[in-house]
């Protein structure tokens, strides 16, 4: 009996430490090139009221999307802070690549219209659909290559971000050369300032300068130093007047980080405003420490790589429990800036096209216009609302209509505009 109690006991703290819903979506293969299938995963705290913030969160390599949610410590941020919680997994990839990693790199990966940062962008979209999500607060952020990815969608798509921070990642339109494969403390090479500055305004449809957290152990030896100030100094070029677009001319205050579970490890965090003043609108803010190169899990690299949960994350794959707490500090970043719609509006959306399809749910499957989901896959979804269209082994029995809308997606409704 005191083991059933001991049991129990247990099973109710599980139950309280996440007072949410976490559902599995998939995100179909879309008509842009370069799109693959994308699963994903929401939590959803209990009691939210709409519309809410989204926190997307990028996993980094040999990572999935089930660290994220064990051992960052978001789920408990999302309880505390009531944002929404996305976190995608890459599902599969071209290229040669280390497992699971994002392809910042490629060029097939790094643009706007397609690819991984545009099938990102669309499970953004779904999860829009599907819950209510504040416009003005919709962030990024992700670790190492995750990193590198929320900084190539707060380019591709800063019309639609608010905000993006950056977990060991690196600046935009940066090759494979940038990462170390070597040991400690390991050597890797990077563009210019200059040259980052002129991809990024190559690449960027909209004014709208989006702030940026750059987080980064000094004693990484994978993402190593300066990648960190590299991603700093092209985000104070492209967005700072003349005035204020270096370091010196747009730091605004410096502190100590906290929240801290354990060490600090010399954490100091820096702000750069638009104006140089303490309170105004961040540019970008830095959080550089020196953190340990060892970590518990044995599977780790132990070269100092990793994302910091703070009190509720866990010591994981690439994660570390003590240190400066990640959820709560980038939270508090993301909470300070909401979208800033006082400069031109950002181009409409494509129109739906209002094709309607009539077909067996199998064959809506099999045509990319619902998924596989429910219990042991056998439900048909719909790719835009999500609904439940029949048995997804189902191709002679009955027939149900779907109706395309933007993006390619399909409704069990006609989406607005047909």
């Amino acid at each position: 009996m005191r083991w059933v109690a001991a049991a129990l006991l247990l099973l109710l703290a599980a139950l309280q430490a996440e007072a949410g819903t976490t559902s599995a979506f998939t995100l179909s293969p879309q008509s842009y090139s370069g799109s693959r299938e994308r699963q994903y995963k929401v939590y959803v705290p209990d009691g939210l009221t709409a519309p809410a913030p989204m926190v997307m969160a990028l996993h980094g390599c040999q990572q999935t999307h089930d660290d994220v949610l064990r051992d960052w410590g978001l789920v408990a941020a999302a309880d505390r802070f009531r944002f929404i919680l996305v976190a995608p997994f890459i599902t599969s990839y071209d290229g040669l690549r280390n497992t699971n990693c994002w392809g910042f790199w490629l060029d097939q990966h790094r643009h706007q219209g397609r690819g991984e940062p545009e099938d990102l962008h669309q499970i953004a979209r779904q999860v829009e659909s599907r819950f209510g999500i504040d416009p003005k607060r919709r962030y990024v952020t992700g670790l190492s290559s995750g990193g590198a990815m929320a900084v190539v969608l707060s380019v591709t798509h800063n019309e639609y971000f608010a905000a993006a921070a950056s977990a060991s990642g690196l600046p935009y339109g940066e090759d494979a050369a940038s990462v170390s494969f070597s040991g400690c403390p390991g050597s890797a090479t990077f563009h210019a300032v200059s040259q980052v500055v002129a991809d990024m305004q190559r690449e960027r449809n909209a004014s709208y300068p989006i702030p940026l957290m750059v987080l980064q152990n000094n004693q990484d030896c994978t993402v190593i130093q300066p990648a960190g100030r590299n991603m700093r100094d092209a985000q104070l070029l492209l967005n700072g007047d003349a005035l204020h677009n270096s370091p010196p001319e747009a730091q605004a205050r410096e502190r100590a980080c906290t929240p801290v579970n354990g060490s600090d490890y010399n954490c100091q965090q820096v702000f750069y405003t638009v104006d140089a003043q303490p309170g105004s609108r961040s540019l970008v803010e830095t959080v550089f420490y020196n953190g340990p190169t060892v970590t518990p899990d044995p599977g780790d690299t132990d070269h100092g790589h990793y994302w910091i949960g703070g009190q509720n994350g866990r010591d994981g794959r690439w994660a570390l429990q003590r240190g400066p707490s990640y959820p709560d500090i980038v939270w508090d970043f993301f909470s300070r800036h909401a979208a800033d719609t006082s400069g031109p509006p950002p181009p409409p959306p494509p129109p739906p096209s209002c094709n309607t399809v009539s077909a067996a749910p199998g064959a809506h499957v099999s045509a990319g216009r619902a998924t596989a989901g429910g219990l042991f896959s056998l439900r048909a979804i719909s790719t835009g609302d999500m609904r439940d269209i029949g048995f997804a082994w189902d191709f002679f029995f009955t027939r149900v209509d779907l109706h395309q809308g933007a993006g390619g997606r399909w409704f069990v409704q006609p989406p607005a505009g047909c």
